[in-house]
């Protein structure tokens, strides 16, 4: 488990996806956890796209920006240790406190890739 910030409206469209998808997928599990492991590991590694990221994300909003809202999250070994690095990393770059962004940032790329792709579907399973 591992505590994140994430801005008010990214996290409501990440719900309402993840609610879409445990329908369409037929998985109850799927978990905002799930999620942001993924936009996590996809999300970029060097610190200046790091930035250049979350300085899109506040442009896009024009400054305009909620307060994050803070939970805990389960995700993987992967996500955890780039979150860990994330953060020493903004601190290094004299942007510390703005991983929020990157964060919130990397999660709405993940939902304008699944908005591309459609709908999540239960995978068929090969025939025995």
């Amino acid at each position: 488990m591992q505590g994140f910030r994430i801005v008010p409206d990214v996290l409501r469209s990440l719900k309402t996806r993840v609610s879409r998808d445990r329908r369409t997928s037929r998985n109850p599990q799927l978990a905002i956890g799930h999620y942001l492991d993924a936009a996590l590991r996809h999300a970029p590694q060097d610190i200046e796209t790091q930035v250049a990221w979350a300085q899109k994300f506040l442009a896009e909003r024009m400054g305009f920006v909620e307060a994050g809202v803070q939970s805990t999250y389960r995700i993987g070994p992967k996500a955890q240790a780039y979150s860990t690095e994330l953060n020493l990393a903004l601190q290094e770059a004299d942007y510390a406190r703005k991983g929020l962004y990157v964060v919130s940032a990397s999660l709405t790329a993940l939902l304008q890739a699944l908005e591309t792709e459609g709908e999540l579907q239960r995978p068929t399973l090969p025939q025995r």
